[in-house]
């Protein structure tokens, strides 16, 4: 096709390169639910995609994501909700996030991040309280780990403190970097108990609820990608807490925020799958219909081999986390295996979008196409959920443990 090609000259329907017959290391289940999903989405999320990256509209993201029917999937059956594993949660978030990357975001630090650590160490009051309303899509959770004194030393890092005053904690302090915080109902909480030992001794984890007094959003932070996902810097003055929304037991928070990490970073991964996967789904389609020197620039192997590289990661990648949800959900140990696995496609990531935009050329370089985004969403992969040099010194330090030196 001579001249430029528009994007609505792709013809483009999202997920081409992923259809169940192909995907035959999931179940006809799973495979199922996939594409249950990406029909929502297309209905749902895709017509508002590009409104909620220009607008920073995380107003519009928010809305959109309360009407989800998934909100409740990690829940427990026995809780109200469809009881499903990590496996599943990272079908949804390829999905979600190869359509929205800032709602595949919101989703997963409320259903996911504040949900879970609730699931498995909250009482049954704390489950009946705060769950019902994640899972029905009428509340919306965070959770609040990170604070300006704290980056990749996130628990070296903490000083909010909570000090206890008869039925109640008092809060002081910040949190920042806090997906959802502006509009959050309520935050996983992690604050310091006792500050005469180390932060991973003295830590503890709280249920709170953001319209007690002396809360205060300070701002969001405008990033380069994920617009329209609220990140937020937070403020704790003289909160008060009840003691009852202590999650597990004073000075034992670590152990609370250990839990589900590696669930976490692999359901991350499935976010960079499903960015590099419209990447790399528009670069292709593109390539076959561009034509320069009188034939396809599919033609050429610079690109074309720019995309087989693509399909590589891609495939490697989503084949490795099939595996590893499988076996977390089975209860394996999986540290230094899920380090590998998110260190590697959020790496892979940054360089399938980057490739994507050069195979364009300018107008991949434009608004004209929605790679320009993919582009800005990748390199958070690289930096939340412990960056990637984070994840390769895990991986040192777990070869050690588990071979010596």
């Amino acid at each position: 096709m001579s001249g430029h090609i528009n994007f609505e000259d792709l013809e483009l329907k999202f997920g081409y390169s992923c259809m169940p017959d192909r995907l035959h290391y999931y179940s006809k289940e799973e495979n199922d639910f996939r594409m249950e999903v990406r029909r929502w989405c297309e209905t749902h999320v895709a017509p508002y995609a590009e409104q909620i990256d220009r607008n920073r509209d995380k107003n519009l993201a928010v809305k959109i994501l309360k009407e989800m029917p998934y909100l409740d999937m990690l829940i427990p059956e026995e809780a109200g909700g469809q009881g499903k594993g990590i496996l599943y949660r990272t079908i949804l978030g390829e999905e979600l996030t190869a359509f929205s990357y800032a709602l595949a975001g919101i989703f997963g630090a409320s259903s996911c991040l504040f949900a879970g650590p609730i699931i498995e160490f909250g009482t049954s009051e704390q489950k009946k309280e705060y769950l019902s309303g994640i899972g029905d899509g009428t509340k919306i959770g965070a959770i609040a780990i990170t604070e300006p004194t704290g980056g990749s030393d996130a628990i070296g890092g903490m000083r909010l403190k909570a000090v206890r005053e008869g039925d109640y904690y008092i809060l002081n302090g910040e949190k920042c970097f806090i997906t959802n915080g502006s509009v959050a109902d309520y935050l996983c909480m992690y604050t310091i108990t006792n500050d005469q030992v180390k932060q991973h001794k003295g830590m503890t984890a709280f249920i709170f609820e953001t319209d007690t007094p002396g809360f205060e959003v300070i701002k969001d932070f405008k990033h380069m990608g994920r617009r329209g996902m609220p990140n937020s810097h937070l403020r704790f003055t003289n909160c008060k807490v009840p003691a009852k929304n202590m999650l597990h037991r004073e000075n034992e928070g670590l152990e609370v925020l250990l839990f589900g990490l590696d669930g976490e970073r692999t359901f991350t991964a499935s976010q960079y799958v499903g960015l590099a996967r419209s990447a790399f789904e528009v670069a292709y389609r593109y390539a076959h219909k561009r034509e320069q020197f009188g034939k396809s620039i599919y033609n050429f192997e610079a690109n074309s081999f720019k995309i087989a590289e693509m399909y590589m990661d891609i495939e490697i990648n989503r084949i490795a986390m099939v595996q590893i949800a499988r076996m977390l959900d089975e209860g394996h140990y999986l540290r230094p295996t899920v380090a590998a696995l998110k260190a590697r496609i959020a790496d892979a990531t940054v360089r399938i979008t980057q490739d994507a935009v050069q195979i364009v050329g300018g107008l991949g370089y434009s608004e004209e196409y929605p790679l320009e985004r993919y582009y800005r969403d990748a390199k958070i992969g690289q930096i939340s959920a412990g960056t990637s040099e984070i994840m390769r010194y895990l991986i040192t330090r777990e070869m050690i443990r588990m071979w010596g030196k």
